[in-house]
This record gives structure tokens, sequence and C-alpha cells, in this order.
């Protein structure tokens, strides 16, 4: 059974208003959706395995976690800092605090413990674009377009780690592996933003 609803979460239809507004470019827009779909059936999965988790949280996260993306392309910008401070401003502060963590997990995480959090943070390592990905592709991508010096090559290879093992740890939960994802369909509400 999924979690009680959470009180002021915007649902679809007022994420993809938020994405308008914040003028999210498409191929950043069409990414998120597929985070989303990667998510919300994690989260389906996990449910059924006893897990209580928010369906809601899930979805609002995944689909703004790349809100303030565009504004980090070109410049040195953390975009899910900057993200979750709109989020957070806006009135979203649990919204906010998943998109923080969707690109590095929180040091103080409880191990063993999958939460919404781990769900999007995962479920956005999935996904190259608008495909759906193995871990391993979607590390290599990282490698090949952000990693320009030893030191990043260094905290590449720490953040593969962490996403193995967090891999890992959900697929621990739920019946099949991790590549159950790449045969997943991909069933997108048609709404234009």
């Amino acid at each position: 059974m999924s979690a009680p609803l959470t009180n002021n979460l915007p649902d679809r239809t007022a994420c993809l208003a938020l994405m308008a507004r914040y003028r999210m470019p498409e191929h950043i827009v069409r990414h998120s959706e597929t985070v989303c779909a990667v998510a919300m059936y994690l989260t389906g999965q996990l449910i059924g395995q006893g897990l209580n988790l928010d369906e809601n949280l899930v979805r609002s996260a995944a689909l703004l976690h790349d809100i303030t993306k565009s504004l980090s392309l070109g410049r040195p910008l953390d975009h899910a800092l900057t993200g979750a401070k709109l989020l957070k401003r806006l009135g979203y502060p649990q919204v906010a605090s998943v998109v923080r963590q969707h690109v590095r997990l929180s040091g103080a995480r409880p191990p063993g413990r999958i939460s919404e959090v781990e769900i999007v943070n995962y479920s956005d390592k999935r996904v190259v674009h608008d495909q759906i990905s193995s871990l391993a592709e979607r590390i290599e991508y990282i490698r090949r377009r952000y990693v320009r010096s030893p030191e990043a090559s260094g905290w590449v290879e720490i953040f593969a780690d962490m996403a193995f093992n967090l891999e890992r740890e959900i697929f621990s939960l739920l019946p099949g592996g991790p590549d159950q994802l790449q045969g997943l369909v991909l069933e997108k509400e048609p709404q234009s933003i």
C-alpha cells in the first residue's frame, strides 16, 4: 500500500506548468518524463514488496529534478542545488529535498533504506537523454561528457561505486534484476507544455 498523500505536492499538471514557466527545453522535458516513468515503475514494484513510499512525491520530484538544468549548461552551477532552492521558494520543500539529492546522495542516508530520494536519484542514473540505459552505459556517458581532469575522473569513480551499490540495494528487494528496466514500455500521458 502506498504512503498517505503528502501535503502540498504539485500534481502532474502543476509540474508540467512549472516546466513551461521555467522554460525547460523540450529535450530536458523528455528526459524528465522518462526518469519519471522509471521512478514510478520502481516505486510500484517496491510498494508491491511492502515498502512505504509516497508515489506523488516520487512523481513530482522525478518530473522536476532538472527544472534549472538549462541554467547550468555551459556554466559551473549545481543544478540540483538551484532546482532545490527554486522549489523550496515555490512552497515545495519535500520535492526540493529529493531534487537536491538527485545527483549525489547525502552521506547521512541510512544504509539499506530505500526512500523516494534514492528512487529518483537511481532513476536519473538509468536515463541517457530520453532513453533507458544500463547503469554502466550512463556512467560511460558521464565520463565522456564531463570528465576533463584527473580530479573529475576520481569523482566519477566514487560516483559510479555509489550508484552500483544503490542499484544492488534496490534490486535486492525486487524479483529480477536491473535489466528489467531495459524492456520497460514507457506509457507517457500525452501532455503538451
